[in-house]
């Protein structure tokens, strides 16, 4: 059993505790288990796609108290963390890939709903030939 999954048990543990001091134990073991964060810390430069994927992996570093943070200048979908990389590599990451899948494709079936209620999607029509030099630039934005 990995870390991610101790981790996960032991939340539930607290979540359905019976009694208070049932619930402070597993605190405390939630507690020892992220102590490993804490093991040589490194500061990681996590730069996402999109904001989305960013606000899902601060959302889960701030999950495991990780304070995130970005310097001048850096792009907003750029993030810092200090955290050791046993912890990064074991639990936050795998956690990062399994909700970034989940967030993907909600994002895919969202948008094929907008786009079948505007328009039937329909193949693309692929034209065989030369390209001509410097028609293949994509169209220059246009204020209307």
């Amino acid at each position: 059993m990995d870390i991610l999954e101790k981790i996960q048990k032991v939340e539930a543990l607290i979540e359905r505790a019976a009694t208070e001091g049932e619930r402070q134990s597993a605190i405390r073991a939630k507690e020892r288990l992220l102590k490993t964060k804490e093991d040589e810390e490194i500061e990681y430069t996590i730069t996402m796609g999109d904001m989305w994927q960013k606000k899902l992996f601060v959302a889960l570093c701030r999950k495991y108290n990780l304070k995130t943070y970005r310097y001048h200048r850096q792009k907003y979908t750029t993030t810092m963390v200090r955290v050791s990389k046993p912890f990064i590599d074991n639990v936050v990451w795998p956690e990062y890939l399994k909700f970034s899948e989940l967030l993907e494709k909600l994002v895919d079936e969202v948008t094929a709903g907008i786009i079948s209620k505007i328009h039937k999607d329909e193949e693309e029509i692929v034209i065989s030939g030369e390209i001509e030099q410097g028609r293949d630039e994509p169209p220059k934005n246009r204020n209307i």
